[in-house]
């Protein structure tokens, strides 16, 4: 990072903990008010709303000529006055451009309002479509997950080390896929089960930013998903990176660049990849950027 990208970084640690002392606030202090954006298992809070709208203002007050992609309001009316179903690829494509804030809010809705933990704030910084740092706040336990690019990775502002490649296979690894992941690829004809029944254990919290979190320190082997969007993972695979696991992606619908749903998959050793990777459907790899 720049001179200035470090007054940027140092900036957003100050802002992503503000921001997260007001989501404890507001648990504590007031009834959660709830609604399903497009199924009972996608919500939105109305501090998702708030505290995007907290995050972008702050953002734009200091770094007005900065661009915002956030999940409530899909990014273009942020900062061009342009709804999203106005918006040309072409003008999408400028936003590579120039430095972009990437938000989620709370990743991890239903955590944060049915059991006040599991979930995060996501705040990451891109430019010309290329990280300069991540940002993940597991606000009820109180951690962030700082990814710098190329100047490694820190929690709590402790520095941590690049970990070894792992050299397990998958009957020793512990795998973290979500029962729509399981649902969407046993419909395209993967044998789900048969592959989970030889790994060791899985784990599903249901926040994809603290799952990568635990990929990229060792907890788990191997995350894959195929319902996240961008602002789920531009943090937290900064992280990820920088402690020398692997994040690879695919687009669903490239057309919807940058606000359709990703392919992604997270993991250590390659080895148990190469295993998972045998079951998945041809459609899926088809779609995966190697």
């Amino acid at each position: 990072m720049n001179h200035e990208e470090r007054g940027m970084h140092e900036f957003a640690c100050t802002l992503i903990q503000t921001a997260g002392l007001k989501l404890k606030l507001a648990r504590k202090q007031s009834v959660i008010k709830v609604r399903e954006k497009t199924s009972q298992m996608d919500l939105v809070t109305e501090q998702d709303v708030l505290i995007e709208k907290f995050l972008v203002e702050e953002i734009l007050e200091k770094y007005p000529g900065h661009h915002i992609l956030a999940e409530e309001s899909h990014g273009l009316e942020c900062y061009t006055g342009v709804s999203h179903t106005e918006a040309s690829q072409d003008k999408v494509n400028c936003d590579r451009d120039a430095y972009t804030w990437v938000i989620d809010p709370i990743d991890g809705t239903i955590n944060y309002y049915r059991f006040g933990k599991d979930y995060a704030i996501s705040l990451a910084l891109y430019r010309y479509g290329s990280p300069v740092f991540g940002l993940v706040y597991d606000v009820a336990n109180n951690v962030i997950f700082n990814g710098r690019h190329c100047e490694g990775a820190l929690m709590n502002g402790a520095r941590l080390n690049i970990l070894p490649v792992r050299q397990e296979r998958l009957n020793k690894a512990v795998v973290s896929m979500s029962l729509r992941t399981m649902k969407e690829f046993a419909g395209l004809g993967m044998d789900v089960l048969g592959m989970l029944s030889k790994v060791q254990a899985h784990r599903y919290i249901g926040c994809a930013s603290l799952e990568l979190c635990k990929v990229a320190n060792g907890e788990y082997d191997l995350f894959i998903s195929s319902n996240v969007y961008e602002w789920d993972v531009a943090a937290a695979r900064i992280f990820l990176e920088q402690r020398g696991g692997i994040f690879i992606l695919g687009r669903k619908e490239k057309s919807s660049f940058p606000f359709g749903k990703l392919l992604v998959a997270a993991y250590r050793s390659p080895s148990i990849w190469e295993e998972a990777w045998d079951h998945l459907p041809q459609c899926v790899r088809d779609k995966f950027i190697q």
